[in-house]
């Protein structure tokens, strides 16, 4: 089975897996993050979990004890990344060339994958899927079963709504320690500036917040001609927000106005030394992966 293939991320429904198999691909492991090695200061043991590398395990300790260990250097118990998924109605947007894929299937197995291959480096991950409607949480932890943890809540969460407001976000900002690193995945469909703002304040507060930005190729290309039915996906009454519009004598404009928007996004992040990467779903996904790492080599 090609893995790769955009109707296998629609279809999969098993996310665990489907990320570990994705993640032998990436091959993260093999710029091994710099935090971890020999001449780290020991910090203390902890108790084995699922999904530990073997090779951490004190063997002279179980020999004593009959218990397993980990050997934890200082700095290997710093690293908190959280995935925030942003699950507003927009992201329910499918692929015009491969309709089952949308941008949240997408998102999904783009989180489950490079949580792997973070949890296997023994990084602590967590999750927050945020709309107004549903917000879905799991906390910092690490191993393989955590893993399959936070696979399940992504494949449980649907695309509706706005995102959050203020008052819906204030209980989660604790979630943030002070060594987290945020990885925000959205399209950045936003009816102001909330999605920005919230990257702001991440930024403000001393969490980077590192964007990939998730697309379809039309709204790219604009590939559209004849009359066009369009409507804002979060506008609630769908019904009475449709326009219709000729795809000819828009194609210009749209294209213009979505260059200068994309423009001000990746602006707004580079000012805060967080470049945006910006993937289209129909695209192999370990590509968007490897240049996301690539560009934000501090979770790596």
């Amino acid at each position: 089975m090609e893995l790769l293939d955009p109707l296998t991320l629609a279809r999969t429904r098993d996310l665990a897996w489907l990320s570990r198999h994705l993640a032998a691909g990436v091959m993260l492991g093999a710029q091994h993050s710099q935090r971890r090695g020999a001449g780290l200061e020991f910090q203390q043991y902890r108790s084995y979990q699922p999904g530990d590398a073997i090779n951490h395990i004190d063997w002279k300790l179980f020999a004593r004890s009959d218990r397993y260990y980990v050997r934890e250097a200082e700095q290997e118990s710093q690293m908190h990344v959280c995935f925030v998924l942003d699950a507003s109605a927009s992201m329910a947007q499918p692929s015009f060339a491969v309709p089952e894929l949308t941008k949240l299937q997408f998102g999904k197995c783009w989180i489950a994958t490079l949580c792997w291959l973070l949890q296997a480096q023994g990084d602590r991950c967590s999750l927050l899927v945020l709309n107004d409607v549903d917000l879905r949480r799991v906390p910092a932890g690490q191993g393989e079963a955590h893993h399959h943890r936070i696979a399940l809540e992504l494949q449980r969460s649907q695309a509706a709504g706005h995102w959050p407001g203020a008052a819906e976000l204030q209980p989660l900002w604790s979630q943030f320690d002070t060594n987290c690193q945020v990885v925000l995945v959205s399209d950045f469909f936003e009816r102001g500036q909330e999605i920005s703002d919230f990257a702001v304040r991440l930024h403000a507060a001393g969490r980077p917040c590192l964007p990939l930005q998730l697309l379809v190729e039309a709204e790219e290309t604009f590939p559209f001609s004849g009359e066009l039915r369009v409507r804002d996906p979060e506008s609630g009454a769908a019904g009475s927000r449709l326009r219709e519009v000729d795809a000819h004598s828009q194609r210009a404009q749209y294209l213009e106005a979505f260059t200068r928007a994309q423009q001000s996004l990746a602006a707004g992040f580079a000012g805060r030394q967080s470049p945006l990467t910006s993937v289209q779903i129909e695209r192999p996904l370990t590509d968007g992966l490897q240049r996301f790492v690539h560009l934000h080599s501090r979770i790596a």
